[in-house]
């Protein structure tokens, strides 16, 4: 559930927000006051919140927001300070008023009431006309961002372009969203989503402050963003004007997302933005003019993104040539006592923009130096045996299956490596590349068995990692993925699912591993499922994250 509120009152918005918290929604406050940015509120409802909570004194648009609301069959609330204003907002038709000052339970109450009647008190017809506006109008704006696409803004910038002469287009180019999806799972990418276009819209709304700007998505659903925006400056000045406010979105977007959902994930996607300026052209149609702008743009930002890979292959071989890796234990533990079993060893780039290991990994691959980061972390990895294990603790090691294409792996030196107890190593093998020969796989894995080493298949019930890795792998450890354990304890699905598995491991001789809990009632949930060790964020937070996330990589 979202509520979307304008408020001005400190003292209300701490109420209005503790209010939201208690129903569990996610608050989006648009700011400005009575006298706010009325655009960007009904930009803002085009992204379907559930309740608009705003107070009565917001000027003479209270009526257009009921109706855009009721369009939309969103709940709409008003905060009255006098009994004028609460005779207003009953002619407008709100679904709830409430008399200030107020009470949090009292705003809870009114926001689930006012949610409840739109649900509940449209006739049929209405309901219908609704559905069909809101079908109309995700062809025209983006359902996520609210943001238009760029068939409704072409007029507008068509506009710009003749009245001032000259247009600049920026392209934001987003990458690595589908790879966070995969790891993650589409929920936070929606979240990740929704706090970039916030962050695009607070800078926008700055950045017009200063000169006329338009924004739009580049198709309903893409993850891109169009900005066209006429700087008033001498032509000279505008290539340093455009840079700055490409270095300044940058900085805004990567500080909100590291500030919001941590650096590892901040650190999975790369943000690109090409410019561009056109001037206009009797001769060539204007649209078309708009249209070849923005394919530069595009191709642009493209170009940076080339640029910033190279860039990375640099700093992993220097980061490679230097041992720049540092290793973060992460504790599994036993579920019924909660006693650290062993520890799984997370690797993070020493090098800021390669903190990620998806990140670090993924240009690895690229660069073909996949077994040389790999030999490091293991390397970085086993070191850390005597200092951060006792004596009855197991080490879980990430192994890809192209590591065991590396000779110095398959034929490992123990000795050199300061391997003294295999017994103690659980080799992971992770999803990020499929097995496509089982039997020399298989036949790899003996190997390793017969000095001593144990295996663990590693995010089961995502990727790769099924239930034909399971079999044709014997492993002695199943760690069950996030994407199963994530509300656990609300989804009697994922519950059956989860006790399924259990029962399998243990007429198999095999230990279930669930990742990924955060929360007690999640614990709670797979200690009852028999699942016998837990590892997550709710046990030990990594000192490399501000906010929790799942493990990732090596």
């Amino acid at each position: 559930m979202k509520i979307l509120a304008r408020v001005q009152d400190a003292g209300l918005l701490e109420e209005v927000t503790a209010a939201a918290n208690d129903l569990g929604a996610e608050l989006i406050v648009i700011g400005g006051g009575p006298n706010g940015n009325d655009q960007q509120l009904f930009d803002a409802l085009r992204t379907h919140p559930g309740l608009l909570f705003v107070e009565a004194v917001v000027g003479g648009n209270l009526p257009r927001m009921r109706a855009e609301t009721r369009a939309r069959g969103i709940g709409l609330v008003a905060a009255c300070g006098s009994q004028r204003e609460i005779q207003r907002v009953l002619e407008v038709g709100v679904d709830e008023w409430i008399l200030l000052p107020s009470s949090v339970s009292e705003l809870a109450s009114r926001f689930q009431a006012a949610m409840r009647r739109r649900r509940e008190g449209d006739h049929p017809d209405a309901t219908s006309r609704a559905a069909e506006h809101l079908r109309y109008e995700e062809l025209l704006y983006d359902r996520f961002t609210g943001f238009p696409t760029l068939s409704v803004m072409i007029d507008r910038g068509r506009d710009m372009l003749e009245r001032a002469g000259r247009l600049t287009i920026l392209y934001i180019e987003f990458v690595r969203y589908s790879k966070l999806e995969e790891i993650y799972g589409w929920q936070k990418l929606d979240e990740v989503l929704q706090t970039t276009a916030n962050a695009v819209r607070v800078f926008y709304d700055s950045q017009r402050e200063k000169e006329e700007s338009l924004v739009m998505v580049s198709h309903t659903g893409d993850d891109d963003f169009i900005f066209f925006t006429d700087l008033q400056a001498i032509p000279a000045e505008v290539e340093r004007r455009v840079n700055q406010i490409v270095e300044d979105l940058e900085a805004h977007i990567r500080t909100q997302l590291d500030e919001t959902h941590g650096e590892d994930i901040a650190g999975l996607f790369s943000i690109y933005v090409g410019a561009t300026t056109i001037f206009r052209n009797p001769k060539i149609r204007t649209e078309r003019l708009i249209y070849r702008g923005i394919r530069e743009a595009a191709q642009a930002a493209r170009s940076v993104e080339h640029r910033e890979r190279s860039r990375k292959v640099t700093d992993l071989k220097t980061m490679l040539r230097e041992g720049a890796v540092e290793i973060e234990f992460h504790p599994i533990v036993v579920t019924d006592t909660q006693e650290v079993y062993g520890y799984e060893a997370l690797a993070r780039g020493g090098i800021k923009g390669m903190r990620s290991p998806e990140v670090m990994f993924g240009v690895a691959e690229e660069a073909n130096l996949i077994w040389e980061l790999s030999r490091l972390c293991r390397q970085r990895a086993i070191e850390g045996i005597p200092t951060h294990l006792n004596s009855e603790q197991y080490l879980f090691l990430n192994i890809d299956p192209h590591d065991f294409r590396d000779p110095t792996f398959r034929y490992l030196d123990m000795e050199e490596l300061g391997i003294d107890h295999p017994e103690r190593i659980v080799l992971e093998i992770t999803e990020r590349t499929a097995i496509t020969d089982y039997p020399a796989f298989q036949e790899y894995l003996k190997v390793f068995r017969e000095q001593g080493f144990r295996f663990a298949v590693d995010d089961a019930g995502s990727g790769y990692a099924g239930l034909g890795s399971i079999a044709n792998l014997s492993p002695d450890f199943i760690k069950l993925d996030i994407s199963l354990i994530s509300g656990i304890d609300t989804n009697f699905m994922k519950q059956n699912l989860v006790e399924t598995m259990v029962n399998f491991a243990n007429d198999n001789g095999i230990k279930v591993i669930a990742e990924g809990v955060e929360r007690e009632d999640e614990y709670e949930t797979v200690k009852s499922l028999g699942c016998h060790f837990t590892q997550g964020f709710l046990f030990h937070q990594p000192r490399f994250m501000t906010q929790p996330t799942q493990p990732a990589g090596h």
